[in-house]
């Protein structure tokens, strides 16, 4: 996959573009499903596959939430996409400039002259341009002056709700903690990722050593303990995990701790991947260290029932 940072005067020499705008926040699987189809639209069409989307995400910038929201990361974004097979991934500075580009001149200046789209997809609801006044009626009528199609793709439900999928749930879900829910969303795992430090070393004292890591730039899960698989230079470890401030030992700073049942080696600095599965229960200060250790007895008790250990 091909990487393009663009703003409203860069020049783009690439044509034939099938494009979809988005921010594809966690690639859940109603984006999965438009991902597919402007794959398979390309390969039939002799068009190049391509995402366009903007950093910041729109509600960043607008202050309308912190950097604390984000399903995935950029980064995470960019790998998944590629693995996917999309070929271009277009990225725009969300600034004021771009902000106040109304619709028309979005279509006009970026959509036309900037990328020469041949084909544009993207779902029912699709807004665009200052004051997000654009829409598939608008993309449509235009689409003949300037020699485009545009494809509308209904929204893909989920079965067992039966609403469509969403970002918005999914940040829900995360915040409240019902990582089943998330799972089946993204279909696949969510996870936290990062390198891992060393912690104040206290869970040792009762044999429970603990991998720890701080928390990225993306959404963050409700505190508590929960159940996790662990990614260590590609092997899967089964585990429990801790996401807080840890206020029974006095933390001031969120961290995730995380203790690996099959695992017991020296992985400092090492890159690890914690996938939430289920959660067990939320943070709570308990009255001394002891108290502390009996619940963490009871908590493993129940993670390795739930790992079948």
């Amino acid at each position: 996959m091909k990487l393009y940072k663009l703003n409203t005067k860069k020049d783009f020499k690439k044509r034939n573009l099938c494009l979809c705008i988005g921010n594809f926040d966690g690639i859940h699987l109603g984006h999965q499903n438009v991902i597919k189809k402007i794959i398979n639209n390309s390969r039939l069409e002799n068009l190049i596959s391509s995402i366009m989307t903007f950093v910041p995400h729109p509600k960043i910038y607008f202050k309308r939430s912190n950097n604390n929201f984000n399903i995935i990361t950029n980064d995470y974004k960019k790998y998944f996409l590629n693995s996917l097979g999309v070929q271009n991934y277009i990225e725009y500075k969300f600034n004021k400039t771009l902000s106040n580009l109304d619709a028309i001149n979005f279509i006009e200046k970026i959509l036309v002259k900037q990328l020469h789209v041949k084909k544009i997809i993207v779902g029912k609801d699709f807004r665009f341009g200052k004051d997000r006044k654009g829409d598939i009626r608008l993309l449509k009528k235009l689409s003949n002056k300037y020699n485009y199609r545009l494809s509308v793709i209904e929204h893909v439900k989920n079965k067992k709700t039966n609403l469509k999928f969403s970002s918005s749930i999914i940040r829900k879900d995360i915040n409240d903690g019902s990582f089943e829910k998330v799972s089946e969303s993204l279909g696949r795992h969510w996870f936290m990722q990062g390198k891992i430090i060393k912690g104040d070393q206290k869970a040792r004292l009762i044999n429970f050593p603990t991998a720890n890591m701080k928390p990225g730039n993306h959404i963050l899960p409700k505190k508590g303990v929960y159940c996790v698989n662990a990614i260590i230079e590609g092997n899967v470890y089964r585990g429990i995990a801790n996401f807080g401030e840890r206020p029974t030992v006095k933390g001031i700073n969120l961290l995730l701790e995380t203790h690996l049942f099959e695992f017991n080696g020296n992985i400092y600095g090492k890159e690890l991947t914690v996938e939430f599965l289920t959660f067990i229960r939320p943070e709570k200060k308990y009255k001394d260290f002891k108290s502390l250790t009996n619940q963490i007895k009871k908590d493993v008790r129940k993670a390795k029932k739930y790992h079948k250990i």
